[in-house]
């Protein structure tokens, strides 16, 4: 039985890869796969079961919220409660009171399977990128399963994390993103994205759960960002225009992989021609084995190159997955699939290694995506989501 069920997983695998992305994402799916999901645990009883997660290689932390976001699209597709079982550990923990911060924390526990909190405060800092990602993440689960008592269970919460968003999401401070190794930032283009889209996110929470007031303020307040951050976070001038690394700076760039949770959420937000002009910009910074994090390095992150590619024009789209495709059959990297790599060479960093990661769950963004979705943008009010059966 247990045979039979894993062969027609995988059968499903590749056959729904091959239709979203041809033959060269199911080259990345099929190997992400088991990788994904080897570095999560299911705990507790029948009757409350618990998911938890470890960072791996890059650390030790236990239920890392930005190690779950960029693997949440495996969950997803696969089954929406996975996600919800690795949030709600986070959740617990900090509506008991044992976080501090008015922001969400950072993860559970420092040395996985330890999940005792930081009761001090004292967690890695990413503010604004777990304000970001909880918000959407919580959002990305009830919609799939139409679970609007999850919202409410915790909407006291998500709002004080928006509050926080609505605060410092337009003008980041310097801080670091999920890609701590790249280093500390301001005003991060691509980070200050997504805050604005989790506070267009809680909106859509809000009026779920009949908090219109709440709701329109916040569409309010997300439609006044998102029109400041095209000012400050694209190149116009340049050619082709494209956003930017950070404001201001107009010779760089890096990959907008934060717009993904924008056509996730069916939110239809953030303007059409950002997404066409992202996707035109992509292929002329182009190397060899992918597309460059951003200016500061050559290296990439192949889940966050699957993120862009998934809401791409198609030659754009095929152009990331051949190319990770291709990096797939000829890295000299000799250890368990990294999603951290250079993209001339295709080797490891100079500064690191990253291998055998969650992350690489991402590589399912196509497939995560609400079924009949069409880069730039898709009829929310018509879309299904894909996924195996739940089991």
């Amino acid at each position: 039985m247990a045979s039979q069920l894993a062969t027609d997983f995988d059968d499903k695998v590749q056959r729904d890869s091959v239709a979203a992305g041809g033959a060269d994402y199911a080259t990345a799916t099929t190997l992400a796969v088991r990788q994904a999901f080897g570095a999560v645990e299911l705990t507790n009883t029948t009757e409350t079961p618990y998911l938890f997660l470890k960072e791996i290689s890059s650390d030790g932390n236990t239920n890392t919220v930005d190690v779950i976001f960029p693997a949440m699209p495996i969950f997803l597709y696969t089954n929406p409660v996975l996600l919800k079982l690795l949030l709600d550990p986070v959740f617990i923990n900090q509506e008991a009171g044992f976080w501090p911060q008015k922001y969400p924390i950072h993860d559970i526990g420092a040395h996985f399977p330890n999940a005792t909190g930081h009761n001090d405060g004292n967690a890695e800092q990413q503010p604004l990128e777990e304000g970001g990602n909880m918000i959407i993440m919580t959002l990305a689960y009830a919609q799939r399963l139409n679970d609007t008592g999850y919202l409410n269970l915790h909407y006291d919460i998500l709002r004080q994390w928006t509050e926080y968003l609505v605060e410092e999401a337009l003008i980041p401070a310097d801080q670091i993103s999920t890609d701590d190794f790249a280093g500390s930032l301001a005003n991060q283009t691509n980070l200050a994205l997504k805050g604005i889209i989790g506070i267009q996110a809680m909106a859509e929470i809000a009026n779920i759960t009949g908090n219109t007031l709440d709701g329109q303020n916040y569409t309010n307040i997300a439609q006044s960002y998102i029109e400041q951050w095209i000012d400050l976070g694209v190149a116009m001038d340049a050619s082709p225009p494209h956003t930017t690394l950070a404001y201001g700076q107009n010779d760089s760039y890096g990959l907008l992989y934060n717009l993904y949770a924008d056509a996730l959420l069916s939110l239809d937000f953030v303007p059409t021609s950002i997404y066409t002009m992202q996707s035109a910009f992509y292929p002329t910074v182009a190397n060899e084995y992918g597309v460059p994090l951003d200016t500061r390095h050559t290296y990439t992150k192949g889940d966050w190159e699957l993120w862009a590619a998934s809401i791409a024009q198609p030659a754009t789209k095929q152009r990331f997955i051949s190319d990770l495709a291709r990096w797939i059959n000829v890295t000299p990297t000799n250890r368990p699939l990294t999603d951290w790599y250079e993209t001339i060479t295709g080797d490891y960093p100079e500064a690191g290694q990253f291998v055998a990661r969650p992350p690489v769950g991402g590589y399912f963004s196509l497939l995560a995506l609400p079924e009949g979705y069409t880069p730039p943008t898709g009829n929310a009010t018509a879309l299904r989501y894909r996924g195996v059966p739940r089991l």
